[in-house]
């Protein structure tokens, strides 16, 4: 009997625990890998001794959020799509989520920019509008063959809107469907990109593998759908050999020089693309079969990180910059060390996040999905949007 059975009659649910576990530690290994990074720009402007350098993947966690937006957006699209104006509807409640933190962060960074010893980059009104309208744009050079905005962890949100966009252009047909046309534009990004190398910055961008890693979160949210389990086991050996694999490192991912880029070319698709899959697919395999057992698991401050995720990962570098100026600003007699800043960094950061997400994301969001709520309900609907489809 195979280890994965598929159970037709699966509950319908939008949440998933362990996805949102899985979120927060997202958000955390990206963390802790700007954080490993400060502390060597730290000792080095302070005059010591450069700390030792932890040989992990801090930037897997993009990886894994690509991976759980295409879950997320097949689990969550599920019963608009095929619905007339579910496009739209995706669209702005996507731009809702997104765009307000976001542009907010950028803003704060430019400001920080004027008002540092860098100053402004240039042509800001470029790099400014390029950042706020998602498009990849080389602010200050490519940096690893990387277009980085203003605030550079934005590059993986320009992804996350080729992936909106990809996948709300089809929408209008059932989620079955959306998730084929939606591979079948993929691939054609990525073998165009092959075939013909372009060379404008933003073409060559959208055209990395690294963007097949959201067609397999896509792939997981069908197969959560069609209810596919794992058993404690199988999930177990599947979430090992994914860790053991990204660990491992065969194609040597980890061993570029500190503060360098991984380029989203293909040994990332594979070396850090597939172990994220395998991950996911481990968690909500197992959670599909054992939701109840899940829910009674001590999750609840994992949980909260996932919720805080996104302003953890947009905030967090504002704390770190903030902490280390005031720590090297202390001077040699005062400053506490390396390892007591590290913690106060990580600290700081959670914390801000939490502040932000409550008392900013989460009510502005709630406001503006209300205040679109509105307005659509006084709009007039179709004669095909007044009655469900069969």
């Amino acid at each position: 009997m195979s280890h994965v059975a598929r159970h037709e009659a699966a509950p319908r649910s939008d949440t998933v625990v362990l996805v949102q576990v899985l979120r927060g530690l997202a958000a955390a290994l990206v963390l802790l890998g700007h954080t490993q990074e400060q502390l060597r720009v730290a000792a080095l402007k302070a005059g010591l001794a450069e700390p030792a350098r932890l040989v992990w993947p801090g930037g897997f966690g993009v990886d894994l959020f690509f991976c759980i937006s295409g879950f997320i957006m097949v689990v969550t699209s599920a019963r608009l799509a095929g619905q007339p104006g579910a496009a739209q509807q995706f669209l702005m409640r996507r731009a809702i989520r997104l765009v307000p933190l976001y542009w907010l962060a950028t803003l704060l960074y430019l400001a920080v920019l004027a008002l540092g010893s860098h100053g402004l980059p240039a042509q800001p009104l470029t790099a400014l509008l390029s950042s706020l309208a998602f498009v990849p744009h080389a602010v200050g050079g490519l940096q690893g063959g990387l277009p980085y905005p203003l605030l550079s962890l934005g590059w993986s949100l320009n992804y996350e809107v080729l992936f909106y966009l990809l996948f709300a252009s089809w929408l209008a047909l059932p989620m079955r469907q959306v998730v084929v046309g939606t591979w079948a534009l993929l691939l054609m990004l990525v073998g165009a990109g092959a075939l013909w190398p372009p060379e404008a910055t933003a073409l060559r961008f959208w055209t990395r593998p690294i963007v097949l890693e959201f067609g397999l979160g896509l792939l997981l949210g069908q197969a959560w759908r069609a209810g596919w389990r794992l058993p404690g086991a199988a999930a177990l050996a599947l979430a090992a050999t994914a860790l053991a694999l990204l660990l491992a490192d065969p194609l040597g991912l980890l061993q570029a020089a500190p503060g360098a880029s991984t380029p989203n070319e293909w040994p990332r698709l594979l070396g850090w693309g597939l172990p994220a899959a395998g991950l996911l697919f481990a968690l909500t395999g197992y959670e599909r079969g054992q939701a109840a057992q899940v829910a009674r698991w001590p999750l609840g401050a994992l949980v909260r990180l996932g919720d805080w995720s996104y302003a953890l990962y947009l905030f967090h570098p504002f704390a770190l910059l903030a902490l280390t100026r005031a720590w090297l600003a202390a001077g040699d007699a005062h400053r506490p060390g390396l390892a007591l800043l590290a913690l106060a960094l990580i600290a700081a950061s959670v914390l801000l996040a939490a502040l932000v997400h409550e008392r900013l994301d989460r009510p502005l969001t709630r406001a503006l999905n209300h205040r679109w709520q509105r307005r659509a309900s006084r709009a007039p609907l179709p004669a095909t949007a007044r009655a469900p489809l069969p």
